[in-house]
């Protein structure tokens, strides 16, 4: 794919059709959408009893296609950690790059704009490995008109590149080394999160993540990711609609950002380096009582992950 066309968005729907409205209603609010290809993926039913609610998203889908849309239906279910990966390579193989949302996300106009000049400035740059349309809501970062890179990647709303996706490591190589290396494990648990025992149960069996395992990608290859200063996209899936744990009052504790039709396009940054002080006020926010509840509540809903 040249530099300047549009990615191919890869949007995840699985038995929500309320939280898929939004979705879609929310990137049609992007220019870019209707000149984008757009692959909505929808996942097969785990037990007959969620069989209504898949066909469901996908006669909502159909009902909304339009000549740049291809609506991808699976016939059994696959799961979201093995229909990401699958779909990010697919599309990666064919375009070179893929934006990536799932149908909990509710993004900003600008964020396929943020997103596609990511994907475009940074393209050659092999430090890089993605573009993120969220952020956590960092103090620090509030006034800032620019983006920033960090030591950290996403499952909310990004972007990545053939490059870059063709070092994931679906077996994790090495995650051993976090046991005995306490040194190494702080630097993967960013700001003492709990990312080396997601990792752990990922690898016992105990969990089915794409993300954790990504993230160990980029980790060993010393990667870094953009990140806007403010977030682009907001998760509405922390309700008792969410398939994975009833969530209704973790809503309350999610990340607090602000009104995404508000959010001004953001500078990207001139150059792909990592700022310290960027990365100490990310550990100090995270460190406050609502980033640990928050955090405590994300790991939670990961373990008992289970479409």
């Amino acid at each position: 794919m040249s530099e300047g066309s549009l990615a191919p968005i890869a949007v995840f729907a699985y038995r929500r059709t309320d939280h898929l409205t939004k979705t879609l209603d929310a990137l049609e609010r992007c220019a870019e959408f209707s000149r984008s290809p757009v692959f909505v993926f929808s996942d097969g039913a785990k037990s007959e009893s969620g069989a209504a609610d898949v066909a469901a998203v996908r006669a909502l889908v159909r009902a909304r296609l339009r000549p740049n849309m291809t609506l991808v239906e699976a016939p059994a279910n696959r799961g979201l950690a093995n229909s990401i990966s699958q779909a990010v390579t697919q599309l990666c193989d064919r375009y070179g790059r893929v934006i990536v949302i799932e149908d909990d996300l509710v993004v900003s106009p600008h964020a396929l704009a943020w997103l596609n000049g990511g994907l475009d400035r940074y393209r050659d740059d092999e430090r890089v490995f993605q573009i993120s349309a969220h952020q956590f809501d960092v103090p620090d970062f509030a006034a800032r008109k620019e983006g920033l890179f960090l030591h950290l990647t996403t499952s909310w709303g990004w972007a990545t590149w053939k490059r870059a996706w063709d070092r994931f490591d679906p077996n994790a190589e090495g995650w051993e080394k976090l046991k005995t290396d306490r040194a190494l494990r702080q630097r993967f648990d960013v700001g003492g999160q709990p990312y080396s025992e997601m990792l752990r149960r990922q690898m016992e069996g105990r969990l089915d993540s794409w993300a954790i395992r990504w993230w160990w990608s980029v980790f060993k290859a010393d990667g870094i990711c953009l990140f806007p200063p403010r977030s682009l996209v907001q998760n509405i899936g922390f309700d008792e609609t969410a398939t994975h744990y009833k969530l209704g009052r973790l809503r309350r504790i999610g990340p607090k950002s602000p009104d995404a039709n508000d959010l001004a396009m953001p500078d990207l940054p001139e150059n792909a380096l990592v700022a310290s002080s960027d990365e100490a006020a990310l550990y100090a926010a995270l460190a406050t009582r609502g980033g640990r509840r928050l955090w405590q509540a994300i790991v939670r809903l990961i373990n008992l992950i289970g479409r």
